[in-house]
Order: structure tokens, then sequence, then C-alpha cells
């Protein structure tokens, strides 16, 4: 085999990941609509459509060393990305309800574990305004290792969640490689038992982000409302030098809230006078932005309060009834 066990390991659930932290796209300026139309952030490339894919009815079957860099992958089939594998003709579905999908024989797996090797050529240019580059896999079932041109990069298994590597120093000007194997089976399969089919792949976009070397790394934005007022109060976490950074908190209809100025570690608060509170039925949104020597990140931001009043949810004051999907 060419990967550890990491999948049978309880004591490994990602290797060279970078730190959980808000979902953001960065930007060297404001954007205009960043949830709808992330793709345009000039620090944002999209690595997801076709790549070339080869199945493997068991991981102990896997003899290519498909991640080499230059590795002939003419024989591979294309497969689109996000999709999982078995809308494309390999593996099969498989539906389990009350029984699990495998032998139960915690943390181990069967030895006949489905297995997928991915590889994507694409074109990757310097900025050198931000010269670090982060590799994020939005999501992937079960697990997954990754390699940049021939370098193994890391681990990580968390379908449902975001995946964070930083290849600044895997990457080269010009043509590169990414290789990915997923696996069907890991021991986090016996956490994920639910009535379900049994789907596997890269099933979320796959993209790289350009930043600077100093950054915010992280944000957590709370709300108080108080008497006709609602107090903003956001906490910064840097990475690498503590930089400067303005915030300043726009209305829907783009007019002037409040700003201030602070480090990119620590918290500040922000202020808001008669606010437009956001629910279902009026989801109302300001617009935040962190602007940072070389870089931008907008975010929008609902002002509410969620508490739990003798046994009832309650959105700004209001009894409130949740209706939901099943999203498996």
């Amino acid at each position: 085999m060419f990967v550890a066990k990491h999948y049978e390991n309880p004591h490994v659930l990602h290797e060279n990941t970078m730190p959980n932290r808000a979902y953001f796209i960065p930007a060297s300026g404001r954007l205009a609509d960043p949830a709808e139309h992330r793709e345009a952030s000039d620090r944002f490339q999209l690595l997801s459509g076709d790549w070339k894919f080869r199945y493997y009815a068991s991981i102990y079957d896997l003899t290519d060393r498909f991640f080499e860099d230059g590795f002939d992958v003419s024989g591979f089939d294309p497969i689109p990305v996000p999709g999982v594998w078995q809308n494309f003709g390999y593996d099969c579905h498989q539906y389990t309800n009350v029984k699990f999908p495998i032998p139960t024989d915690p943390p181990f797996v069967p030895a006949e574990n489905p297995c997928g090797a991915y590889v994507r050529h694409f074109t990757y240019h310097t900025d050198a305004a931000a010269p670090r580059a982060y590799l994020n896999f939005e999501g992937v079932d079960s697990c997954f290792y990754v390699w940049m041109n021939g370098r193994y990069i890391g681990y990580s298994q968390v379908t449902h969640s975001t995946s964070e590597f930083d290849v600044t120093e895997a990457l080269r000007e010009g043509e590169n490689v990414l290789a990915v194997l997923v696996l069907k089976w890991c021991d986090g399969t016996y956490l994920e038992d639910q009535d379900k089919f049994r789907m596997t792949g890269i099933i979320r976009d796959v993209y790289l982000l350009k930043r600077p070397e100093s950054v915010v790394a992280d944000y957590f934005v709370h709300c108080t409302l108080g008497d006709r007022t609602a107090l903003v109060r956001v906490d910064l976490t840097a990475r690498g030098e503590i930089v400067p950074v303005k915030l300043t908190l726009l209305d829907a209809e783009n007019h002037y809230v409040d700003a201030v100025e602070a480090a990119s570690d620590g918290t500040v608060e922000l202020a808001v006078a008669d606010p437009k509170l956001w629910n279902a039925e009026n989801p109302y949104l300001y617009t935040l932005l962190l602007e940072t020597p070389g870089e931008t990140i907008t975010e929008q931001v609902g002002l509410r309060e969620i508490r739990i009043q003798d046994g009832v949810v309650r959105i700004n004051g209001r009894n409130v009834k949740f209706r939901g999907v099943n999203r498996h």
C-alpha cells in the first residue's frame, strides 16, 4: 500500500489540514455577491470540472502510483467533480437503514474497501500580492489522501465540511498536477450509520485560495440586541504578523452604518441604531467588510436573537416552528 491506514485509526482524523475557520472567500477588493458569485474573486481558482479517474474494487488492488509527477493517466476515464462515482457506472448504489453497511468490527473496515484515484491537471500563476495558496475540498465521502506534483500533502475525513491544506510550497508556476485518493469506508463510517444511500467521491467543489502572508485567519460574529439598538461583536484571529484591519458595516441598501479600525487579532464592536432584524420571512442582511493590506473579506450578517424560553424556541422574541428536510 502507498498510504498509511489513517482510515482505520481513530486517533487520526486529519493530517496537515489547516485549523477550522469561518467560511469566506477572500479577494483583493469587495465582492458584490459573495454568496452567489464567489468566482468573481480574483483570489479564487475553481478546480471542479472533468477529472481523470480510475476505480478499484479494493484499496489492495491499487498498484498504480497515479500520484507521481508525470504519471500517464491517458487510460483513466473522465468523471465530473463534484459527483459520486456510483452515478457513473462504478461500484453500486447501496441503501441501509438500521443495519451497518459493513461487518461490525470498529475501527476496522473490510479489505474490499473500494477506492477511486482522481487526477486533475491545471495551470497556476503566482500572485505577488497574495503568494500563499490554500487548497480547499468542500466535501469528500468518506476520506481522502492528497498529493500535489507528486508531493504528499495530507489526509482528511470529514464528509460534509471543508478540508483546507496549505499547498504554497508544493505548487509551481504554470502546469500542476493534483492527485486525490478517495476511499468508500473509514472508521468514521461507524459514526455515520443512518438510513441513506451510500455514495462516494468528491461530492462538493474543489478550489484554490490565494492570500497574503499575514491575514485574518478566522472570525466569529456575535449579535446582542438592545432597545432599538444592536451591538455587533467580531472576534478576530490572525495568521502571520498582526496587521491593521478596518471593519465596515453597511446596510442592505449599501448605506454606512458603522466602522472601526483595529488589529487582526482581538475583539471589536460595531453599533447599529434601529436595526432591521433577520427572520425567515424577511432575511435582511447587512454587509461586513474586513479590509487588511492586500485583502478584503466580504461577509453578510443577519441580526437576530435566538432564545429558548419556557421550552419554546423564539427568534427576536417570537415563537417559531422548524420545518426541515433530511439532506441525505
